[in-house]
């Protein structure tokens, strides 16, 4: 079940015909063997992971009905926090933090569901990244053509769900980091409504624009995952109260009833003769004719690039001055003892 969606896995492990211990032992297989490659994961919770799997078979085999997750192996970028392992969020200078206590909403709801939890992510740093790069751990690799880059700043969630080491994987977007990685590395990827899934127990980088989603290979596991992780948080101030609005059961309606339309205007400007063709031979097999310029979208986006940068400069206030100090420290200390060396050159040489 190497290549198998998170659908098919839950329903192996309910139905008996596959343990949950075998799959994550299986995806913890695929981790050992094709991350050095990959370079998608930055900690693998193995212990955890398979007593959670253990805990599962245990529960089914005493008659226990389980979630509709049950058995899915994921994984998270790693600006969610993970009980026990430091919240990173790319950065070198989190390492030495203290590990979380508790582990994001997010990752909470999906292991009530059943899925299992197998580590933490790469990422650009501090999620101010679209390719999926970091200085620190190195760069994601993307699973078709190991040169090519995942796309960022999700990059890790990008590549490990493409190279199949887990079915899904949860990243955030603030300015197209699920979306871009889900784009190059050809897979699903969910930028949901502002504030319908909470953002709690994550790094943050704009307040304003940060959400959090799923990536799968596959629409029907993005709507699975997503109705496990709906619902109100008071954890986070801008969450939704109200109702789950479950999504799997009607994906076989198809897009009956639909209006699609081709954005145009600063879109299509904006655009690669690439990007133009792929967007063209969608809107034909789709039958799409129309095309609609939405107004305002260059100063829409003018006005993303301000707040992005004033709130995550705003984020960062406090480590950009302790780094000022720490620079400014070391060159005065270096300066000083070029000074001190010049000094006794010189007066070694007058004698």
């Amino acid at each position: 079940m190497d290549w198998a969606s998170a659908l098919e896995i839950a329903r192996a492990v309910a139905n008996g015909e596959r343990s949950a211990l075998a799959v994550t032992e299986a995806a913890l297989g695929r981790i050992k063997s094709l991350n050095p490659k990959l370079n998608v994961f930055t900690d693998v919770v193995a212990d955890r992971a398979r007593a959670k799997a253990r805990a599962l078979d245990q529960a089914r085999g005493e008659g226990q009905r389980l979630g509709p997750m049950a058995g899915v192996p994921f994984a998270v970028k790693n600006l969610f926090d993970v009980k026990g392992l430091p919240t990173l969020a790319g950065s070198k200078i989190n390492r030495s933090h203290a590990p979380a206590a508790r582990d994001a909403t997010l990752i909470g709801r999906l292991e009530a569901a059943g899925a299992v939890l197998l580590g933490a992510l790469n990422m650009g740093e501090y999620a101010y990244d679209f390719t999926g790069e970091n200085i620190h751990d190195g760069a994601s690799r993307n699973p078709h053509d190991l040169i090519r880059m995942t796309g960022g700043s999700s990059g890790g969630s990008g590549g490990a769900v493409a190279g199949g080491l887990v079915p899904l994987a949860l990243g955030s977007d603030t300015n197209g980091s699920i979306r871009v990685p889900s784009s190059f590395c050809g897979i699903f990827g969910l930028k949901p409504t502002y504030g319908r899934l909470s953002r709690a127990h994550t790094f943050p980088f704009v307040a304003s624009f940060d959400h959090l989603g799923p990536l799968a290979r596959t629409t029907k596991d993005l709507a699975l995952a997503y109705d496990a992780m709906q619902g109100h948080d008071a954890d986070d101030p801008v969450c939704a109260d109200r109702p789950a609005e479950i999504t799997l059961s009607v994906l076989d309606r198809g897009i009956e009833g639909l209006r699609i339309a081709v954005a145009g205007g600063y879109f299509r400007k904006g655009a690669s003769p690439e990007a133009r063709e792929a967007t063209e031979r969608v809107a034909k097999a789709l039958d799409v004719r129309r095309e609609i310029e939405i107004p305002e979208a260059e100063r829409a986006r003018s006005a993303a690039y301000v707040i992005t940068a004033t709130e995550g400069a705003a984020l960062h206030l406090d480590r950009l001055r302790g780094f000022a100090i720490i620079t400014v420290g070391v060159f005065l200390g270096d300066r000083i003892a070029y000074d001190r060396k010049k000094a006794r050159t010189s007066v070694a040489g007058n004698d």
